[in-house]
This record gives C-alpha cells, sequence and structure tokens, in this order.
C-alpha cells in the first residue's frame, strides 16, 4: 500500500514533530510533577509510620510496664508466711485479684524448681510440675529485676506463652549478724542473702495476651502489625498460626530482618520505616524491653492515592498534549511552504554524527525559512541534550551497580555484557575479566550449568523471572550457595538480555540449618527435643490402627541425688553418658528423645508389645550397670519404664504421654527400678 505523496514531504514531517513535541512536553511536565509530588508524599507516609510506632511501642510498654510491676509488688509483698505451705500460697494468690486478671496461669516456685502452688484463671490446680529446666527460673533468682522468658510452649495447653517472674526478697538478719532461718511445711526458709521463692505468670500471646489487638488487620487492606523478640520471633500476629514462627518468613519483611539479626538486633526506640521487597515496613522497640513492633504494607496499598493522582493528572497531560499537537502541528503545516533552500542542508543533515553538536550555520531567513533553519538548529541542540543525558545515564548506572550490596550482572546469550563490583568481589575475579566472558564460567560443570537452565527457562517463559539458591564457583575454583534472582529485560523475550541479582549466602544457609537441627533436639544429650517427639508421637498416633507402635516413658530413679550431691555438673554428665548408652539399644527405626530433666522416652515403630517389653528391659539394665565416677564418689541410678501398646485405642499423642506417664509411675510406685506396661484396650 502506496502512502500519499504529502506524507514524504519535509513540511509534513515538520508538522509531525511539532505535534509530537507538544504530546512529549506536556506528558514529561506532567511526569515530572507527579515524580515530585509521589517523593514528597513518600517522605510524609514514612514519617507518619515511624511517628505512629514510636506511640504504639511506648503504649506497649507501658502495659509491659503494668503487668511487670504487678508482680514484682505480688513477689515483694508475699512475706515468709506464705512460703510456709501450699495452702498458704495459694491463699495468698487468690486475694491478688488484679494479678489472675492479667495473667492465663499464676503460680510460686521453690528456688529448685518445685511448684509450691498454681492458679489456672484464678483457680487452684493439683497439677504441680517442676520447672527446674526453665531458663526464666534460674534467671529471677539472679535478680530483684522482672524476669521475661523467652517465647515458649506450655507443657499443657500447648499454648504459645511468655512467662513473667519475679523472686521474693530474701529475709533479712537478726541484731546479732548470724543468718536466720525457719522450717515450715517440712521446706526450710532460705538464710540471708538467698531468695526464698519465685512468683510467675504466663501471659497466652494469642487473642487475650499483653498485645492483643496490636496485630489485628488496619483498615488498609493486607497491613499487618506484629511484635518480635531479638531472635526474630513473632510475639504477636492476627493469624494465630504465626505465633512463635520466624518474622523473616513474613513477605516484605526476609531482607530487613536478616540485616536487622546480622546487625546483632539493635532494639531502637526512634521509629524507622523503608520501603522493602515491595512493602512499606515499620518498626520501633518497646521501651524497657528487648522486643520490636512492626507494620507491614503492600507498596501498592500504601502508594494507591498516588497511583491515582498519577492516573488522573496523565489522562488530563494526554488530552491536553493531543489538543496542543493538533493546533501546533495545523499552524505549522501552514506557516511551513517555502522549504526547498533547507533540503540540502537537511540532507546533509541526515548523514552527520548523533553525538556532535551542529556546528554549521543554517539558512538565514527572516520568513519561513528563517523560521525553519531556527527550528532545526534547535532540534538537534535538543537531540544532543539527549544524547548528553543519555550517557550521564549510562554513568550513573554504572555507579549504582558499583554500590549495590549485592551483585548484579546484565547477560545477553549466555554473556555478560555489564557486571557490578560486587558481583566481581562474589567471584574474586577482575571486571575485565567477566564482560563478554561466557555465563559457563560461574558453574562447577556442564552438568549443573545445563541443571539451572533446564530450571530457569519455564519460570523465564511463564513469569519472566527466577529466583532459587545455587550452588555456584569463584574463579579460584571455591564452591559456594548464592541466591539467584534473575529478570528478562523483556518478559517472554531472552534474547533482549537478562538482569541478575546474585547474594552470597553461604553463612546464611549453614546458619538456617543450624537453627533446625537445634529446634528439633535437646542440647545437652543430642537427642529429639520434647516437641520433636511429640510430633512424631502425634503422626504415628494417626496410624495407629493400621501400624501399631509402643511408647516407653523413662524416668531415672534416685537422680535428684546426683545433683544435689556432686551437683549440676555431675547431673548433666550422667544424662549425657546415659543418653550415648541407651540410644544403641534401640532399632534404627526408633526414637529416643529426652523430654525434660531426668525424663526419657522412646517412639518404637511397628514393634509387638513383647519385642517392647525386651527392649524396655534392656533398656533398664543398661541404666542398671552405669556407674559415674565423680570427684572421688560413684553415682548410680535406676530407670522406672512405663510401657504402653497403641493400636488406636489413644486420640492424641498427649493420652499416649499419659498413658505412658501413668505407667511409669506404677513402676515408682511397685519398687522403681523395672518396667510396668499398659496395654491399650
Amino acid at each position: 500500500m502506496r502512502l500519499p505523496a504529502f506524507v514524504s514531504t519535509l513540511k509534513f514531517r515538520i508538522a509531525a514533530i511539532v505535534a509530537a513535541t507538544g504530546v512529549l512536553s506536556a506528558w514529561g511536565t506532567a511526569n515530572l510533577l507527579l515524580d515530585v509530588t509521589q517523593t514528597e508524599l513518600t517522605r510524609v507516609l514514612l514519617a507518619n509510620e515511624r511517628s505512629d510506632r514510636e506511640r504504639t511501642a511506648e503504649l506497649l510498654a507501658g502495659k509491659l510496664q503494668t503487668i511487670t510491676l504487678s508482680l514484682r509488688a505480688v513477689a515483694q509483698h508475699s512475706g515468709a508466711t506464705a512460703w510456709r505451705d501450699r495452702q498458704s500460697m495459694e491463699t495468698y494468690l487468690l486475694t491478688q485479684w488484679a494479678l489472675n486478671s492479667m495473667f492465663d496461669v499464676v503460680y510460686a516456685l521453690r528456688p529448685d524448681g518445685t511448684m509450691l502452688a498454681r492458679l489456672e484463671r484464678g483457680a487452684p490446680t493439683n497439677f504441680l510440675p517442676n520447672v527446674a529446666d526453665r531458663d526464666y527460673l534460674q534467671r529471677a533468682l539472679r535478680t530483684d529485676d522482672v524476669v521475661l522468658s523467652e517465647p515458649l510452649r506450655g507443657r499443657v495447653s500447648n499454648m504459645p506463652l511468655v512467662i513473667v517472674a519475679a523472686r521474693m526478697p530474701p529475709p533479712g538478719r537478726s541484731e546479732g549478724g548470724s543468718h536466720r532461718s525457719a522450717q515450715h511445711g517440712g521446706y526450710p526458709m532460705s538464710r540471708d542473702g538467698e531468695p526464698i521463692g519465685v512468683v510467675a505468670g504466663a501471659l497466652n500471646l494469642g487473642s487475650s495476651g499483653p498485645f492483643a489487638g496490636v496485630g489485628a488487620p488496619r483498615h488498609a487492606e493486607g497491613t499487618v502489625e506484629l511484635v518480635i523478640d531479638r531472635a526474630g520471633t513473632i510475639l504477636s500476629h492476627p493469624r494465630a498460626e504465626r505465633l512463635l514462627g520466624n518474622a523473616a518468613d513474613e513477605p516484605g519483611l526476609n531482607e530487613l530482618v536478616t540485616q536487622w539479626r546480622q546487625a546483632g538486633s539493635p532494639i531502637n526506640h526512634a521509629g524507622t520505616a523503608q520501603l522493602s521487597q515491595g512493602h512499606l515496613v515499620s518498626m520501633a522497640g518497646i521501651p524497657h524491653s528487648e522486643l520490636v513492633h512492626l507494620r507491614v504494607t503492600p507498596q501498592s496499598v500504601a502508594m494507591q492515592p498516588v497511583a491515582v493522582a498519577r492516573r488522573q493528572a496523565l489522562t488530563a497531560a494526554a488530552a491536553c498534549g493531543a489538543l496542543a499537537a493538533l493546533l501546533s502541528g495545523a499552524l505549522a503545516w501552514l506557516l511551513v511552504r517555502p522549504i526547498s533552500r533547507l533540503r540540502e542542508r537537511a540532507e546533509r543533515l541526515l548523514v552527520a554524527d548523533d553525538t556532535t553538536p551542529d556546528l554549521e550555520p543554517w539558512p538565514a531567513d527572516a520568513g519561513e525559512v528563517g523560521a525553519m533553519s531556527r527550528a532545526f538548529s534547535e532540534l538537534l541542540k535538543q537531540r544532543h541534550m539527549r544524547q548528553t543525558r543519555m550517557g550521564d545515564l549510562v554513568l550513573q548506572l554504572e555507579a549504582v551497580l558499583d554500590n549495590a550490596e549485592v551483585g548484579i550482572a546484565l547477560t545477553r546469550d549466555g554473556h555478560f555484557e555489564m557486571v557490578s563490583q560486587r558481583l566481581c568481589q562474589i567471584f574474586r575475579c577482575e571486571r575485565e575479566q567477566m564482560i563478554g566472558r561466557g555465563t559457563r564460567m560461574i558453574y562447577a560443570s556442564d552438568e549443573a550449568f545445563e541443571a539451572l537452565s533446564v530450571r530457569a527457562r519455564p519460570a523465564f517463559m511463564a513469569n519472566g523471572a527466577f529466583g532459587g539458591e545455587v550452588e555456584l564457583m569463584r574463579s579460584n575454583g571455591e564452591a559456594f550457595w548464592a541466591r539467584l534472582l534473575g529478570r528478562a529485560v523483556v518478559p517472554g523475550d531472552l534474547s533482549r538480555g537478562t538482569i541478575w541479582v546474585v547474594d552470597d549466602i553461604t553463612q546464611a544457609r549453614e546458619h538456617r540449618e543450624q537453627l533446625a537441627w537445634a529446634a528439633s533436639h535437646d542440647a545437652l544429650t543430642g537427642l529429639a527435643n520434647r516437641p520433636a517427639f511429640e510430633a512424631l508421637l502425634e503422626q504415628a498416633t494417626a496410624r495407629a490402627v493400621e501400624h501399631p507402635f509402643c511408647a516407653l516413658f523413662i524416668d531415672l530413679d534416685r537422680f535428684k541425688q546426683v545433683n544435689d550431691s556432686g551437683g549440676h555438673a555431675a547431673g548433666d554428665t550422667m544424662l549425657r553418658d546415659v543418653a550415648r548408652a541407651l540410644a544403641p539399644r534401640l532399632r534404627k527405626s526408633d526414637t529416643l528423645a529426652r523430654i525434660g530433666g531426668d525424663e526419657f522416652a522412646a517412639l518404637l515403630l511397628d514393634c509387638p508389645p513383647a519385642q517392647a517389653h525386651t527392649i524396655a528391659e534392656g533398656l533398664r539394665a543398661t541404666v542398671e550397670h552405669y556407674a559415674l565416677p565423680w570427684q572421688g564418689q560413684t553415682y548410680r541410678v535406676g530407670a522406672s519404664i512405663g510401657l504402653v501398646s497403641c493400636d488406636g485405642g489413644h486420640a492424641t499423642a498427649a493420652d499416649v504421654l499419659r498413658a505412658a506417664d501413668a505407667a511409669c509411675y506404677a513402676a515408682k510406685r511397685d519398687g522403681r527400678n523395672r518396667v510396668t506396661a499398659v496395654i491399650a484396650d
């Protein structure tokens, strides 16, 4: 199809240029004003978020201070009489209405972890477990300050909790300077300078916890508020299932929380706000605590008013630009007629170097030709300015790349075209050694290179982006783990190039694996811990009808004497030795765990009761023959073992543990150092 002749004339082209200039000017001006406005609105939004976080943190600090001061007052005014026996303590705690309204559970502890009295929601209970293994008890005994525990799950309720504990001050000295002591209920009072006991309260981190309402969703869709501790553990969240989870797993918080923890988890009471991973994140430390309050809002939600204003302004600018283009084009078409003298000059312009300014004078004329000459001259100046700005942008881009904290590369057709300084540092090479080289150089083998291609290509074709953890190789042959984030310059067209972001995560990956092991193992013995054992037991209980199993509850006899005589170091040594001695007595499919203090448990999958009894007897005999030589003495213990056979008669893992515990108690009652079995109905 042939175009009309006038389309190829210079007059038409000039009119088109004038029209395009009007549109682009209107569009560019609108964008410039919108960018300035958006920057200012973003600054105001971040300032408001910082101020709001500080106010909320102050409110939470006041709430926590009220709770801790109330508990300290109860502990300090308890008096020695209340610590005489369980009834006296229960009577005292029942009078503390304010304390019972603040805490789900209130209890009093002896220094050895023995629970003297315990109230659940203001009512006494007979469940008085020993909590000597809890860190908060030991810390409370060493200080006059109120102690806030690490977040944990309740042994009975399995609910996420924090424990607030304060010790009762020790009794005073007599006039002669000698220590006073008393005997109450068979339990001696501590001497001067030593605490008598600890009053503690359990705060449920759920909907009725100390941060109730803080984690509720905001009016803005997708906004989440939460409270975390120094370890990044979530103490408050609008979704109950996220409690005690890792804050780094929250959308928009991975990079920020990771950097915060790498900096030592500082508790900064001054609010901060920033844009991170597509979210607006603000945070502030809660005064008088080691907790941090955060709010996370999707950036699309936070910046929605600005986006609406931009669309409206651009629509208006487009309309104005179109009108201006129409008018200016019509005028140009009418006014610019005698242009033949410019043809030769214009033809020379077509072969000129676009990167240099036009120095040759244009034909001068007072009429139309002069106006056209001036227009061409101005256009050439603008073109040169655009080229200069483009060169400046390239230099700025290189500066941005070189100051980025992660490695950045632009690749095309499997070769590096642009790399940042950080990328060169990661791969231990110079920029000249990478530019123009094939991307195969950062992989240990052809197989590894092809494997990534197989993973990445479908993601690029479907989403235009790829992300994952990959093992790469430095120029010196050293292998390391990296997080790769790749995005096609033009989605769906890899031939136009790909932008890659590379971050060395070797240490973070090792730390993550260490944390995963520590979360499921007992630090002293290396065995599975109670949460891990209960999870396995819950799975086995759910399949017990098809796959019957047996469970053992093992309690060491006379272990307290070892701690009392030889000290905790002797007790810890014995626990480690017993764990190492028991493990080889089990089958490879069995699981041995330490579930608290001197208590162990074993899960025997697909094990008939007779065989389980034989295994239990072997464990008992192993403990019986074990002896610990310690500082000139030899310590021995026994093992009371409760055995329960499960074939679907127990509804939950807790039911199985209670049955095994009851069987163990029967073994102790019948003389200790024996195996007592309970067969499920």
